[in-house]
């Protein structure tokens, strides 16, 4: 009986910090999602000033944010960004659409919109 108390107890004693371990890695993947949230925002309200939200689903607090670094495939509000880091955002497409969503651009300091990306 004292054996297997022994075995619990080391379980317990070597999963405990594994278990905080996990939680620190949700949370710091939480809190970069939610760094995005107003880089999402201000993606968003160029699609709609543009009338381009007809082409993707509404959700765009899921929209899919990387860093890329800007090239000519891109059509730049700001010639000046040309080859630097910006962040770029991806909304997912409505179903059956014939031209998809373009990629936009926005500065990860400002939060501004400098460009996007048009779709096939």
């Amino acid at each position: 009986m004292k054996r297997l108390s022994l075995y619990l107890a080391a379980i317990v004693f070597f999963l405990l910090p594994l278990s905080g371990c996990s939680d620190n890695h949700d949370m710091e993947k939480n809190a970069e999602a939610d760094s995005y949230t107003k880089v999402r925002e201000s993606a968003w309200r160029f699609f709609e000033d543009k009338g381009w939200n007809d082409t993707t689903k509404e959700n765009w607090q899921s929209a899919k944010v990387e860093k890329v670094v800007i090239d000519n495939g891109y059509e730049l509000l700001d010639k000046t960004y040309k080859g630097k880091e910006a962040l770029s955002v991806s909304f997912e497409d409505n179903e059956n659409v014939v031209v998809g969503t373009p990629l936009i651009l926005v500065d990860a300091n400002t939060n501004k919109v400098i460009g996007y990306m048009p779709s096939e």
